[in-house]
């Protein structure tokens, strides 16, 4: 019998983007430690090839849109069957399932807060805060990966500070190192963004609450300010998602077709940002986005707006600069300093390489998480040490 104890996470979908990143690194990177499972209650989504380990069983409850009591049914006879020893669940998608967990006897539950949904980007609704407020007699923790959202859920929520445990994202650091001469080269861009050119970069799924359609208004304002005889820029969105049509219509009604261009999902993301100069981030609400510290790990200095965590990562003034959100005009400036002084490029970005090393790496995330498993799972057998594994190729435009 194996006396590993069982994990099972439940999100609404594996799809492309950094909660569901952090999920699968914690899963891959703990293997020895613990059994895992997946449950997604409305279709794998595009990252679950990406589990590759037959020994983590994923299920889809195939849940409808809207309302679906039988999803609940579903997930009960699931977990039934697994009889896992404490379940995760991961952001607002997921955050009701907490009673059935418990209702299927397992021991403890976990909440993830990842970022706040698309449709409550600031935390606003009274509705959530309560769902939330209401559901945690049913969760033994939960888990922000920022002080942002730390201080929301005591604050704001209503949790109890005993129940939430601060665990900030990290990444794997050795995968995202800075390739000297790929800024010159461009191998992978160079017939868009010839050399000459200054390429701004942004990484995340296409979305409403990622607002890269403010971070396009700010090209155009950008390169409507430079003279004719000045940098010649260019912008690269990578990522897919349901705002693809409306950005390209905003790039076209920009007449920026030939200077912006939408990658779409890349397998390759650290190799675009080798050749890359500037990132900038545009999002209406954020928890500490891995796209910043995996841009900041490439020696990028980064231009992002002041949301969620992400001063946290971004140190205004030394490993970039942060813009209020929505404010397309306040971003243009900011990004016009870097294209002005690459020694200021330089600088910040060197910066923020040694910040994320020292301060978000992804074996210091995933040591939280077991340690938050062993203290909910005291009583289990299990003192195998937590030992590094490698993670699948990475896949993904957050």
């Amino acid at each position: 019998m194996n006396d590993r104890p069982l994990i099972a996470h439940v999100l609404y979908r594996l799809d492309t983007g950094g909660m569901e990143r952090i999920a699968l690194s914690v899963i891959l990177r703990t293997g020895e430690r613990y059994r895992h499972a997946v449950i997604c209650l409305a279709g794998f989504g595009a990252m679950h090839g990406e589990i590759g380990d037959a020994t983590v069983p994923c299920l889809s409850l195939d849940k409808r849109p809207g309302k679906d009591p039988g999803c609940y049914f579903r997930l009960w006879r699931a977990l039934r069957a697994l009889k896992p020893d404490l379940v995760q669940t991961y952001n607002l998608g997921a955050l009701d399932t907490a009673p059935i967990a418990r209702l299927a006897g397992v021991r403890a539950v976990v909440h993830a807060e990842h970022g706040r949904d698309a449709s409550d980007p600031f935390g606003r609704s009274r509705k959530y805060r309560l769902l939330r407020r209401w559901l945690q007699p049913f969760i033994a923790r939960f888990v922000a990966v920022s002080g942002d959202l730390q201080r929301w859920l005591r604050d704001d929520v209503g949790i109890a500070a005993s129940r939430i445990v601060l665990i900030p994202n990290g990444i794997d650091t050795a995968r995202h190192v800075a390739v000297a001469g790929a800024r010159q080269r461009r191998p992978l861009l160079g017939d868009f963004a010839p050399p000459g050119t200054l390429l701004i970069a942004t990484v995340g799924r296409l979305d409403a609450v990622k607002n890269q359609a403010s971070l396009i208004t700010a090209f155009r304002m950008l390169c409507d300010s430079q003279p004719r005889t000045g940098t010649p820029l260019r912008l690269v969105i990578v990522g897919e998602g349901g705002e693809r049509k409306r950005l390209e219509a905003h790039v076209a009604r920009f007449n920026l077709g030939d200077r912006v261009k939408l990658l779409g999902n890349r397998e390759d993301v650290a190799a675009l940002l080798a050749e890359c100069d500037v990132f900038a981030l545009s999002s209406l609400a954020e928890g500490i986005p891995l796209t910043v510290l995996e841009a900041m790990a490439m020696d990028l200095p980064v231009v992002a707006t002041d949301v969620g965590g992400v001063g946290e990562a971004v140190i205004d003034g030394t490993t970039g600069t942060l813009v209020a959100p929505g404010d397309p005009a306040a971003m243009a400036a900011a990004l016009d300093r870097y294209i002005r002084n690459p020694d200021l490029r330089l600088r910040h970005g060197r910066a923020g390489s040694e910040r994320v090393r020292s301060r978000f790496s992804v074996s210091a995330m995933v040591s939280a998480y077991a340690a938050l498993y062993d203290q909910l799972l005291a009583g289990r057998r299990n003192t195998m040490p937590l030992r590094p594994s490698v993670e699948p190729a990475e896949r993904r435009g957050h």
